[in-house]
């Protein structure tokens, strides 16, 4: 989830937060008009209410957030594995995972910026610290034993950081109120934090555009455990391999390309767009036709694809004579706009489907040195002739040819996934077997859309079917 969705979950919770939050005061106010009348002696002034009543208004737009808003899908899930979020933003190279990771230390800001306004106590550093790290492990704990979260160290570790940057920020606002000028000491040390991470996504940045190559989604952000686990290999592996192919396909992770087939669909079939927003990997773009019937725009950015769809979900069947028309629309209007390579086979399905497809033999990729196209487009036609497509796939890609490049052995491969060292959903845990039955050389796209050789390696584990991807390139 990205910004603008976290965004849309939150602004509908909002006004169920505000009630509670205002319930919640008036019954505090009750509390202590009742312990003043009955003597009391500490005060609590106007700013400690404001104060407190933020404070539960922002634990329950957290608990929101974090916990309610979620199904209870993860089994009580745990990842103690330090920094491993930022590892899979690498990995992806993810806009909204690299969101993600600042949006967990922003929303904790709000604590540490509101403590030292409840106590005296409070304006010192070991007990923002403590409170914040109590808050933050009991949010876990919570998520944990609900099956609504994963208990993450990363999480403990950028909420407990957004906190402490809030409460120097608060420090900072305090202390130039007391000296009546701008302290520049702890404006600085309120600045730390967020600079360390400026300079941390821009160093980042520069690294990753000063490489050639991208970087593998398929590659794990952390390693498998494999102690206890059993390996049993049923093929033969090579120890040597010969040099492959490598090639680039500019359609992939490139926004300019998404925006030029939007804008052509939208102008193709006279739309209107009325939003634009992301979806994490990809990027959507909402039209409607001249009768208001709406119609969403995806592209795909790890493949370049992309889909424009009606929401209707009518069913049609249409006549031989019927497809054949619209092929014909359907098929001149993508070769004008040099998307349909040559070669394509034709063919329909079910009735109300048309396909155009392109396969390229895994060998010849291996061994090619030229440019080739490879993929599919479906189609199910508009209603009348000339229209929107009801649904409209193409994952067509033109591959160009780099050069031929180095890879490491079947073997070599193999032993990275006794290792550990490969992507799974579900951990691996002591007890678990293994079997792999047999492995392929494929190709997968990078982050930059080069088209890299992997190898597949496909069995099961505990007799359920298993897959994994492990890069082949020897320089990678």
């Amino acid at each position: 989830m990205d910004i603008q969705g976290i965004l849309s979950t939150l602004l509908p919770l909002l006004p169920k937060v505000l009630a509670i939050a205002f319930v919640f005061l008036g019954v505090i106010s009750l509390l202590y008009t009742v312990y003043r009348k009955r003597g009391g002696k500490r005060r609590f002034s106007v700013a400690q209410f404001v104060a407190g009543y933020l404070l539960v208004m922002w634990f329950g737009l957290v608990m929101m957030l974090t916990t309610f808003s979620r199904g209870a899908n993860f089994e009580g899930w745990v990842n103690f594995r330090l920094f491993s979020g930022y590892r899979s933003a690498w990995n992806q190279w993810s806009l909204s995972e690299f969101q993600l990771i600042i949006f967990n230390m922003m929303m904790f800001m709000p604590l540490g910026f509101l403590l030292p306004l409840l106590s005296i106590r409070l304006r010192r550093f070991t007990p923002v610290l403590v409170v914040s790290l109590i808050v933050t492990i009991g949010i876990e704990l919570i998520q944990m034993l609900s099956g609504r979260g994963i208990f993450e160290l990363d999480d403990i570790f950028h909420n407990t950081i957004g906190s402490i940057a809030g409460y120097l920020i608060m420090q900072a606002i305090l202390s130039s109120m007391v000296k009546r000028k701008l302290d520049f000491k702890s404006t600085g040390l309120a600045l730390c934090i967020p600079m360390a991470f400026v300079v941390l996504f821009t160093s980042a940045l520069a690294v990753y555009q000063s490489k050639e190559l991208g970087n593998l989604s398929i590659r794990p952000a952390i390693k498998q455990n494999m102690s206890g686990v059993e390996v049993k290999l049923d093929a033969r592996l090579p120890e040597q391999a010969k040099p492959v192919s490598l090639y680039v396909n500019h359609h992939i992770y490139n926004l300019e390309y998404g925006e030029r087939m939007a804008t052509l669909v939208q102008q193709s079939f006279k739309l209107q767009q009325q939003e634009k927003r992301i979806d994490g990997m990809n990027r959507i773009w909402l039209f409607a036709d001249s009768d208001g019937h709406p119609y969403t725009f995806s592209y795909n950015l790890q493949d370049g694809g992309w889909q424009v769809y009606g929401e209707s979900g009518d069913e049609m069947k249409l006549s031989k004579e019927e497809l054949t028309r619209h092929r014909a629309f359907y098929e001149k209007w993508m070769l004008d706009h040099d998307m349909l390579p040559e070669n394509t086979t034709f063919s329909i399905q079910n009735e109300d489907t048309l396909r155009w497809d392109i396969r390229e033999p895994l060998d010849a990729v291996a061994d090619g040195d030229t440019e080739f196209a490879n993929g599919m487009v479906m189609l199910m036609p508009a209603s009348t002739d000339g229209g929107a497509p009801r649904d409209l796939f193409y994952a067509m890609n033109q591959n160009e040819y780099v050069r031929k490049v180095e890879i490491i052995s079947p073997a070599q491969a193999y032993a990275q996934v006794v290792g550990g060292n490969f992507y799974v959903y579900n951990d691996l845990k002591k007890g678990d077997r293994l079997r792999i039955e047999k492995y392929a050389l494929v190709y997968t796209y990078d982050s930059k859309g080069y088209y890299q050789p992997v190898y597949r390696f496909v069995g099961t584990v505990n007799g359920e079917q298993w897959e994994t991807l492990i890069p082949a390139m020897s320089n990678g």
